[in-house]
């Protein structure tokens, strides 16, 4: 899927992802114990996670609701595609050939 995103956030982010919706299992970071997830879902986001427990990269669903953390743009700019996202996918920022990172839950 083509990537719609400015990279407008802080430090030319996205400013949004699993982190900024409201299903995240509250963890503290770094999150060393590894148990970060999605709620809704009930999948583990450790993926998400670099060896040192922190995020790598910006992540989301077709199920992502903003806790009040994501970037306005950001927003505006999932909406445009939230219509072609398909369900059990994490999608990823920072894709290869201006494409979203794709991973199926089942892999996760």
């Amino acid at each position: 899927m083509n990537d719609p995103f400015s990279y407008s956030a802080r430090w030319d982010s996205v400013g949004l992802d699993c982190a900024f919706c409201r299903h995240e299992s509250a963890t503290e970071w770094p999150n060393l114990k590894r148990d970060y997830g999605c709620k809704l879902h009930s999948i583990s986001l450790e993926k998400e996670l670099g060896k040192n427990g922190f995020k790598e990269g910006e992540w989301f669903c077709s199920s992502y609701e903003n806790n009040g953390k994501a970037n306005p743009k950001a927003l505006v700019e999932l909406e445009s595609i939230r219509e072609q996202l398909a369900p059990q996918v994490l999608y990823g920022a920072y894709g290869a050939n201006n494409q979203l990172k794709e991973i199926p839950f089942v892999e996760l």
